[in-house]
């Protein structure tokens, strides 16, 4: 995997192509919740210029839906029982990235509370670009990168008493 490059904010542009994907997900997931997560979801955060939308769905339609995304062309990368991910329109030039996991489980709050935390707190989102630069810079690909915010995350999840 490449290694992690971050781009200033370009919320509108990011906001309006995640609404397109979400879109053009509707018909392929049927019942789910959908939602745009990440830092591109945040107002004047930088971030990779990689569109990540978050599936809800019940805990048995997680592999199958998996599976009937990869069947519409998206590259599946991750797969576990409780959270696959793929990609659009492949893992080496990704646009989007589709997380699915069970709807209101802890996977699917944390990620929404983070976002929403990072919407609402300018002293969350400094803490948490400084360590998005630090890992940029320090981090040879995406896995390490994600790795080494692990901690901030949560940190700023903890002291809005999410674990």
């Amino acid at each position: 995997m490449d290694k992690v490059i971050l781009h200033e904010s370009q919320w509108e542009q990011w906001r309006e192509r995640a609404q397109r994907e979400i879109t053009e997900l509707v018909p392929l997931v049927g019942e789910a919740k959908l939602e745009h997560i990440g830092s591109t979801s945040v107002p004047q955060m930088p971030a990779k210029d990689v569109v990540d939308i978050l599936i809800g769905v019940e805990p048995q339609r997680i592999q199958l839906l998996a599976q009937e995304l990869k069947a519409h062309g998206y590259d599946l990368e991750g797969n576990f029982p409780d959270h696959c991910w793929l990609s659009l329109p492949s893992r080496q030039n990704r646009q989007s990235i589709i997380h699915i996991v069970q709807i209101d489980s802890r996977r699917w709050t944390r990620r929404i509370a983070f976002r929403d935390l990072l919407r609402e707190s300018a002293s969350a989102r400094a803490k948490y670009l400084s360590i998005k630069r630090e890992a940029a810079g320090s981090t040879e690909n995406w896995d390490a990168y994600t790795q080494s915010k692990t901690q901030v995350v949560n940190e700023l999840l903890s002291s809005i008493g999410i674990e």
